[in-house]
């Protein structure tokens, strides 16, 4: 195994592979044509998955609102992207613009549209072969959910010593109070009483109590009832919170939401949020049985992200990526990875300006094992940060479409709106942009399977000349995907002592795509430019 600093002459026939070699005045050689194909049907929970806050996605109607409708219109869009999932930030009634507090969980909120609107979505997704999960907020509601107020008044008459009624019975501890004169942190007073609230988040926000059986029939119904509907899944939000301070038992609860949803669906897809870098106890919640748990680790809110780590000083540090490629896969066990870069939760992973090398990072991201997120937004550069003066709101802003129509007003709070890159139609014509780099990236992904679910190992790993190679294999089948995680030198690279006998994908940065691409040297020698990745069979 070794790097090519110089080219070599020496001609061992990998004729299947490389066409003979030829003189040619560019320095990268002879292009290499890649064994493009179409897409790939995705039958199980190995997806792409394209992340929405509907609010700000598409407007169909023209109230500079965004709504399911919308996302109905933009269908293909998503699907021509290569995403073949999508998860959907809360839809139902809410007085907040994110919708985390819900108000009720069986309606959906109208500025979003209705529930033949949602059974709309569902049918159209399905006709794509596209998975839709919900973001399911089971840890608290809203305050002004009418079960808190029931719930309040049965709580004071309980605590007052009377006679309650069965229904009183069933909703005096429905949510998580305290009576005690001093609260434990995270507690509020409920107004006009002598008891307190658990709102981990927010004071409009009031913590169920989950060991309430009543609580717990209810989370039963309200999956049945989307289920029922023909949604995919769910996103579980903020799993730790279930019970602040027991792992144990948010992992027992975890086990029978599990239970649940995949005795109505077999196939469905639950991804939970447990806001969690530790390894060890991301493998702990992962006993629950769920599918996936987002893998954190890798995304742009760890100070030590895998993703982002590795291309400092200049690639030297691409030890860390590999590394971090294995721990995806172990944490997660026999279940499926989710590493993502970012979300509605944390600034834009493209807010660093440097696009170059956020392209990269992308592609790094794709060629992780398991189910990977997207942020709606970041295939066209959108920027933002939710950091010190900055609201969330920040993080949530319309995407610009370049059409007549479909662009949203920005949430209520924004205090920022920066578009530094072309808004999507322009982008969608631009062979260099981001678009056509992620779509590109996505399309590799989605054609060999190998990428997402092979198990990997390392061919080459090269900190001074910034070169990696690991190979992938899945079903009998193997790849190879061969990196330059330098971000201004060349890099050769010698095939002949790997089995492999085709180009079936190469991701460069497609601004230069015409004269700096991935080439032919001589027959057994391929040469990459700068944050180049190779994929050969």
């Amino acid at each position: 195994m070794r790097v090519i600093k110089k080219c070599t002459t020496s001609l061992l026939l990998v004729a299947s592979l490389l066409s003979s070699c030829h003189k040619n005045n560019n320095p990268y050689g002879i292009k290499i044509t890649e064994e493009l194909k179409s897409m790939n049907i995705i039958e199980d929970n190995y997806r792409n998955w394209y992340e929405i806050y509907v609010g700000s996605f598409y407007d169909s109607n023209g109230d500079k609102q965004g709504d399911l409708q919308g996302v109905v219109e933009k269908l293909d869009y998503i699907k021509d992207l290569g995403f073949n999932g999508i998860w959907l930030m809360p839809i139902n009634k809410s007085t907040s613009y994110h919708k985390y507090d819900v108000l009720d969980y069986y309606e959906i909120d109208s500025s979003y549209g209705s529930m033949n609107d949602l059974e709309n979505l569902i049918n159209e997704c399905h006709k794509r072969d596209i998975k839709l999960i919900l973001d399911l907020v089971l840890n608290h509601s809203s305050l002004n959910h009418p079960l808190f107020s029931k719930s309040v008044a049965a709580h004071q008459k309980y605590i007052s010593g009377s006679t309650l009624t069965a229904e009183e019975e069933k909703y005096k501890d429905y949510y998580s109070f305290y009576d005690g004169d001093v609260p434990p942190s995270g507690y509020v007073k409920v107004p006009s009483h002598d008891f307190y609230y658990e709102a981990n988040f927010s004071n409009d926000m009031p913590e169920y109590n989950c060991d309430n059986p009543y609580v717990r029939e209810e989370f039963q119904n309200i999956i049945n009832f989307y289920l029922d509907k023909g949604v995919d899944g769910f996103r579980l939000d903020a799993v730790k919170y279930y019970y602040l301070d027991s792992k144990a038992k948010n992992i027992e609860l975890l086990s029978k939401i599990n239970e649940w949803v995949k005795a109505k669906n077999k196939d469905a897809y639950i991804v939970g949020e447990c806001w969690e870098t530790s390894a060890s106890t991301l493998s702990e919640y992962y006993a629950s049985g769920i599918d996936s748990f987002f893998n954190f680790s890798c995304s742009v809110s760890a100070p030590s992200s895998y993703l982002i780590n590795s291309l400092n000083l200049d690639g030297k540090m691409l030890n860390t990526y590999y590394s971090g490629l294995l721990s995806n896969i172990k944490i997660a066990s026999s279940h499926i990875p989710a590493p993502f870069l970012d979300n509605h939760d944390m600034p834009r992973y493209t807010s660093t300006g440097n696009i170059k090398r956020s392209k990269f990072q992308y592609a790094l991201l794709q060629m992780l094992n398991g189910s990977t997120f997207t942020y709606y937004g970041d295939e066209v550069g959108m920027v933002g940060t939710n950091t010190g003066s900055s609201p969330d709101q920040d993080v949530r802003i319309p995407i610009k479409w370049g059409e007549d129509k479909g662009d949203c007003k920005p949430p209520v709070g924004t205090s920022k709106t920066n578009y530094v890159y072309k808004d999507v139609k322009t982008q969608m014509n631009d062979k260099s942009s981001i678009y056509n780099y992620y779509k590109k990236v996505l399309l590799i992904r989605n054609q060999n399977p190998e990428i997402s679910r092979g198990s990997p190992s390392l061919l080459l790993q090269d900190r001074d000349n910034k070169i990696l190679a690991i190979k992938k294999t899945y079903q009998n089948s193997e790849i190879g995907i061969i990196f330059n995680f330098s971000p201004t030198n060349d890099l050769t690279f010698d095939i002949s002592e790997y089995n492999f006998t085709k180009v079936v994908g190469q991701i460069t940065d497609n601004e230069d795509y015409e004269n700096k691409y991935i080439g032919q040297i001589d027959d057994k020698t391929i040469k990459l430019p700068p944050y180049s990745i190779v994929i050969l069979k």
